[in-house]
C-alpha cells in the first residue's frame, strides 16, 4: 500500500513540474508572440514596407472594414500612401490561444485613428490575427478587423 502511494505522490509530482513547465513555456511564447504582433504594428505606422513584409507570411490576407476588400502583403504595402495617420491603441486584454504549436489565434478590442483614401477608419473595432511559427519567428497569416457598434 505504501509503495502505491509513493507511486501516485511520485506520478502527481512529474505531472505538476510538467504543468508549470508547460505554463512558463505559454509564457513565453505569448509574449514572442505579441512582441511580434507589435513589431508589425511598429511597420505600419511607419510606413516600412520591408518590416511590414518581413513580418508576414506570403500568402497573408487581410480584411477591413476600410480596405475595398481582401488585400495581399502586395496590396497593402501599395496602399500604404493611402493610410494616414494610423494608431491603433489595445483596449482592455490580449488574447492568445494556441491553436497548434506554430499557430496562434491572437484577439483585442481597439481604437483605431486614422484615415484610409481620406474616409475616417472605425474608432472602435475587434481585431483577429492568426500568426504562424517560420523559421523560430512569430509572423501574421491572416488579418481581419471588425468594426464594433458604438
Amino acid at each position: 500500500m505504501r509503495s502505491l502511494a509513493a507511486l501516485l505522490s511520485l506520478m502527481l509530482f512529474v505531472a505538476s513540474v510538467d504543468l508549470a513547465e508547460a505554463q512558463s513555456n505559454e509564457a513565453e511564447v505569448v509574449t514572442a508572440i505579441d512582441a511580434a504582433a507589435g513589431t508589425l504594428d511598429e511597420a505600419f505606422v511607419a510606413g516600412d514596407a520591408e518590416g511590414i513584409r518581413s513580418m508576414m507570411t506570403e500568402d497573408h490576407v487581410a480584411v477591413t472594414p476600410y480596405y475595398d476588400g481582401p488585400q495581399s502583403v502586395d496590396e497593402q504595402i501599395a496602399s500604404l500612401t493611402d493610410l494616414t495617420g494610423y494608431n491603433q491603441t489595445i483596449v482592455g486584454e490580449v488574447s492568445v490561444s494556441l491553436l497548434a504549436p506554430d499557430v496562434a489565434l491572437r484577439t483585442f478590442v481597439a481604437d483605431l485613428e486614422g484615415s484610409f483614401k481620406g474616409k475616417s477608419l472605425a474608432a472602435r473595432v475587434f481585431v483577429n490575427e492568426t500568426l504562424v511559427k517560420r523559421n523560430e519567428l512569430w509572423i501574421e497569416r491572416f488579418y481581419q478587423v471588425t468594426t464594433l457598434t458604438p
